[in-house]
């Protein structure tokens, strides 16, 4: 049987995220479709795990992370097809390689877990939304943990 996150437990998570993820000053997208979310959350976790790919210090956490992001992308796989939503493009990969310092991972990693929870009110599908909600967590954990790598290398200097 698939663990469902409750409202309570969501609210707990959020609650536990840091304040910096959530007041950043960035301005709220309105998402206009379930297929703008989803296009928009494969090309961002695409985005950090190339990134992360290259980090050969975070091999183990960058690993764990493709394999969150490749189970996340066969449960929306599933919900494209159950919402008649044409299949996910490939991300191509950009021309040059963006950069891979500790703050650009922390910027796309937010940036992800702004689109699930901005997105949430476009899904219009009351499984899409808990799927994508226990998704948004998970990234919430990742985006958690590069930034305690960041302060870890501030204090480092």
């Amino acid at each position: 049987m698939r663990d469902r996150i409750g409202r309570r437990g969501l609210l707990r998570v959020l609650a536990a995220t840091p304040l910096a993820v959530w007041a950043s000053g960035v301005q709220a997208r309105d998402y206009t479709s379930a297929a703008e979310v989803l296009d928009e959350i494969d090309r961002l976790e695409a985005d950090l795990d190339r990134r992360l790919a290259r980090v050969a210090a975070a091999g183990a956490f960058a690993a764990s992370v493709h394999a969150d992001h490749e189970r996340h992308r066969r449960e929306r796989a599933v919900l494209r097809r159950r919402l008649r939503l044409p299949a996910s493009r490939e991300a191509a990969a950009p021309a040059t390689l963006p950069p891979i310092d500790v703050e650009s991972l922390r910027t796309v990693a937010q940036d992800l877990v702004h689109a699930h929870a901005e997105g949430l009110p476009a899904l219009g599908d009351a499984a899409a939304v808990d799927t994508l909600a226990r998704h948004m967590v998970v990234d919430a954990r990742h985006l958690a943990i590069i930034q305690m790598w960041g302060e870890a290398e501030e204090q480092r200097g």
